[in-house]
Order: C-alpha cells, then sequence, then structure tokens
C-alpha cells in the first residue's frame, strides 16, 4: 500500500547518497550493477520515456503523485543530468509517444484531469528546436492507447478508454507527411496500453493485450487473431511487457491477474500460436523489459501482489528458455522507465513505490559478455550461438559429429 510521498528532503538524500558512490567500470573483472546518475526536476510516472535520434532521453508529462505534469526534461548520458526542455501545449499522462522517422516525437492522447477522462489531441516535439507544437487530433479521444511506428513511417494508434473509462474499439493512422490522421479498420477487441503492440520481421504487428492478440497488416490494412484465445496462459493480460526477440519470436511476461503475474509465454509467428515458457522467479506486474545486447531479456522492477514493489531483477535467456537472477535496482520501481543508452548501458527512470512517485534515475551497467569460440565449446561443428547475440561458425559438419555439441558415439 502506497501511504506517503517522498518529500523533497527525501529526494534529495538519495540522490546524495547514490551519486557519491563509486561508479562501477564496465571492464571491471565482469562487475555487473547499477549506477544512479542525476535525478529528475520532478518525480514522474505514467508516461513513455523516448529514445531520441542523438541518444538523449525524453521525458514528456506524467504524473507527480498529486497532479498531470506538461513540463519535460531531457537526459544527456554525456553529463548524466536531466534538464529542462520545452513543456507540453496540454499536460497529460497516460498518454502514447511515438519517435518518427525524421526525428521529431508524436504524442497522443492520455488524460489531464484529477479524473481519469482522455483526450485527442496531439504533439509533436522538434530535437533540434526543444519545442512542442500543436498537431492535428484524433478523431476519437484516447487514455492510455497503444501506438506503434509502422515500417512505412505512418503510425497506427489503437483502442484505449473514452472519457467515461470505456474501451474505444477503433484504430487511426497518422501521416507524418501531410500532418492528418485518417481512420483505419477497427480491431476486432479491446487494445491499449503502452509497449503493447511490436513490429514483426514480416512488417505486421503484435498487439498483445488483453485476452486476445491481434496482428494488423499495414499493406492490406485488415486484422486477424493473433493465436487464441487468452495466449497459451489462458489468461487476460494488463500491465504486463511485450518484447520483440532477435529469433523473431515475441515474448509476453505477468501482468495484473494472479495467473498473467506468474506466467511468460511466447509468441511463434511462422506458426501463428503461442507458447508456455518458463515463468520468471517473481510474478511481477507493471515492471519493465527489454532485450540485451546479447540477446537475452532483462526484466527489471515492478510490483507483486504480496511483496509490494520491486527491486529484483531477472534475466531470460530465449534460447535455452531459463530465467536467471540479475543485479537488483538501488530502489524498488513499479512503472518506470527503462531504455537502453548508446554507451551499452541501461537508465530506468521514475516510477512509483510505497514511498510515493519517484525522481531519481539509475545506470545499470552489464557485465562485458565473453564470447564462446568454436575451441571453448569443445569437438562440435556447424553454425551456432556465441552466446553475445552474435553467430559461430564451427566448419563444416562431418560423419560422427553433432552440430554445435559434442561428437556422436
Amino acid at each position: 500500500m502506497r501511504r506517503f510521498s517522498t518529500s523533497c528532503v527525501t529526494a534529495l538524500w538519495l540522490g546524495v547518497m547514490f551519486s557519491c558512490g563509486p561508479v562501477p567500470r564496465a571492464d571491471a573483472g565482469g562487475l555487473e550493477a547499477p549506477v544512479v546518475p542525476g535525478m529528475l526536476s520532478t518525480p514522474r510516472r505514467l508516461l513513455p520515456y523516448v529514445s531520441l535520434e542523438d541518444g538523449r532521453v525524453l521525458a514528456a508529462g506524467g504524473h507527480d503523485g498529486h497532479r498531470t505534469l506538461g513540463s519535460c526534461e531531457v537526459f544527456d548520458p554525456d553529463t548524466g543530468r536531466w534538464r529542462p526542455t520545452g513543456a507540453l501545449r496540454t499536460a497529460r499522462r497516460n498518454h502514447a509517444a511515438v519517435r518518427l522517422a525524421d526525428g521529431r516525437v508524436l504524442v497522443v492522447g492520455g488524460s489531464n484531469g484529477v479524473t481519469v477522462g482522455a483526450l485527442a489531441s496531439a504533439e509533436l516535439y522538434a530535437l533540434e528546436t526543444g519545442t512542442w507544437t500543436v498537431a492535428a487530433s484524433l478523431a476519437e479521444a484516447r487514455n492510455d492507447p497503444a501506438a506503434v511506428l509502422l515500417p512505412d513511417g505512418r503510425v497506427l494508434v489503437a483502442g484505449g478508454t473514452d472519457v467515461d473509462l470505456r474501451p474505444v474499439r477503433s484504430a487511426e493512422l497518422f501521416d507524418p507527411a501531410t500532418g492528418v490522421w485518417r481512420p483505419a479498420e477497427a480491431p476486432g477487441f479491446v487494445r491499449g496500453g503502452a509497449g503493447t503492440a511490436v513490429v514483426l520481421r514480416s512488417g505486421q504487428v503484435l498487439f498483445a493485450s488483453g485476452l486476445q492478440a491481434e496482428l494488423y497488416d499495414p499493406v492490406t490494412g485488415h486484422w486477424e487473431k493473433a493465436g487464441t484465445v487468452g495466449g497459451a496462459a489462458g489468461t487476460h493480460r494488463l500491465g504486463h511487457t511485450v518484447t520483440l526477440l532477435p529469433d523473431g519470436r515475441v515474448l509476453v511476461v505477468g501482468g495484473t491477474t494472479e495467473r498473467a503475474a506468474r506466467t511468460a509465454e511466447v509468441y511463434v509467428p511462422e506458426r501463428n500460436a503461442w507458447e508456455r515458457v518458463d515463468p520468471p522467479e517473481l510474478p511481477r506486474e507493471h515492471h519493465a523489459a527489454l532485450v540485451t545486447a546479447e540477446g537475452a531479456v532483462l526484466v527489471l522492477g515492478g510490483e507483486h501482489s504480496t511483496r509490494g514493489t520491486l527491486a529484483a531483477a531477472e534475466r531470460f535467456d530465449p534460447v535455452r528458455g531459463t530465467w536467471a537472477q540479475a543485479p537488483t535496482l538501488h530502489e524498488p520501481r513499479g512503472e518506470a522507465g527503462a531504455l537502453w543508452l548508446r554507451r551499452g548501458t541501461v537508465l530506468v527512470v521514475g516510477g512509483v513505490n510505497e514511498l510515493g512517485t519517484l525522481a531519481t534515475s539509475e545506470e545499470y551497467v552489464p557485465a562485458p559478455c565473453m564470447p564462446v569460440t568454436c575451441e571453448s565449446r569443445g569437438p562440435g561443428c556447424g553454425v551456432t550461438t556465441d552466446g553475445c547475440g552474435g553467430t559461430l561458425d564451427c566448419g563444416p559438419c562431418v560423419a560422427g559429429a553433432l552440430p554445435g555439441g559434442e561428437p556422436v558415439h
């Protein structure tokens, strides 16, 4: 239960305590740990964080625990500090944000009232000037919609809820070249939630939320079901993560129902089917997930129905289908942003825990990955993975040898 908010004194103490600690080096004997960079100017949750074209990170709007925010700030990895940038024209939370092909950032929908409500307005952020301009509004107001950049540069926005919290069962397409929204074919099921849509290798878009996942084809403009109702786990998902794996499959982890929180599954596009995989050790919802350089999935923080907000992190190996513990965060945090920085570290920022909404950031430094060699693998042949996201060619297979493994006896 969240009983009180973090005070300014507590926030300053956290910033001083972590900023004065030694900074781990990625090459220091395989060290892997979080490092804490500068703090946000204000606590933030319920917002998307966006990686900008120049490598910085944009935080636009959100909620500070008391009010909806219009302020924005940018994280500079070179200085490790957050700096103010132009404010949104309309304060908003639970909105969607997409970086366009030309580097601008499109923000759509959300809510700005004391009650939930919903917004139809949209805005565009220009990296060069650090300012927002008004874009054409959506045809329908949408709180917490799903949004994704299509391969052709357009943006598809689907679902969300209206001012009365009723699901919006429609979709719209934004063309950055004309600045115009056009109606798209409506999905067959309720859609919504930031980060719940990914573009597959085929160019189709997988929307995985609610009880039935769907595929959208940008070429035909049509929707179709993605697998069976409830997926392999047979559950409704909200507050989960949807992560595109290097091999083209899609990993879905956690959610707000008891069954969703303690399960994980993968979508296999070639078979249009879902498969159960081992779940993480800790059931969780409202966590963050991202793919590491070696192709694993790092799952960070979140919330647990009995343990409260989590600092625990776990790593999923898609090849072996197994989970392993990863170094914990400095602070428990749910609803946090997690993004890769160009220097190969992960920025974890904002969110909420039992102390309230957070202004702190952490920088996660992965241990260096040591690629496997053909010699270290022992007798084997063929092409296999090197354990660091690359491939390993151990030569042609001959009689009596097992591809990538031990000889056959």
